[in-house]
């Protein structure tokens, strides 16, 4: 398995990823797209500029059967060796303590910047859709 940043050629296998967890509202077309590639992609990770040293880290998703191989840690830390800045989050409470081992925190929504809380709005993570509770992280 290796990691590397997807290119125009991986388009197609990423979003294959994605509709086979459900996810196919998940754009490939937006960001900078890390993944694991076993043969098919096992895993990826997205993070978004949305402005000057503002980064989001969205669509962080590993092929089910393939969870708890680290395949997730290597490609959170491939994203965040990538670029400077500080990187915000979305997530729901079962991912918090994934998330702190990479120096995310807790942070109400009140402090997310404006650019980020636009870029959640465009993807409808923010306000979190009804019977959802959604946590944002920040490090760096």
């Amino acid at each position: 398995m290796f990691i590397t940043r997807a290119t125009r050629h991986d388009k197609a296998d990423v979003k294959e990823l994605f509709e086979s967890h459900g996810w196919g509202d998940s754009s490939v077309d937006t960001g900078t797209i890390f993944m694991a590639r076993d043969g098919l992609v096992v895993g990826c990770v997205k993070i978004v500029e949305v402005a000057p040293q503002t980064l989001v880290v969205d669509d962080m998703l590993v092929r089910e059967g393939r969870r708890g191989e680290g395949i997730g840690a290597d490609l959170m830390r491939a994203a965040m060796n990538s670029r400077g800045g500080t990187m915000w989050l979305c997530c729901h409470d079962e991912l918090i303590a994934f998330y702190e081992r990479f120096g995310f925190a807790l942070v109400p929504d009140s402090d997310l910047p404006d650019p980020v809380i636009d870029y959640l709005r465009s993807v409808e993570d923010y306000p979190a859709p009804e019977g959802h509770v959604h946590y944002f992280m920040k490090a760096r």
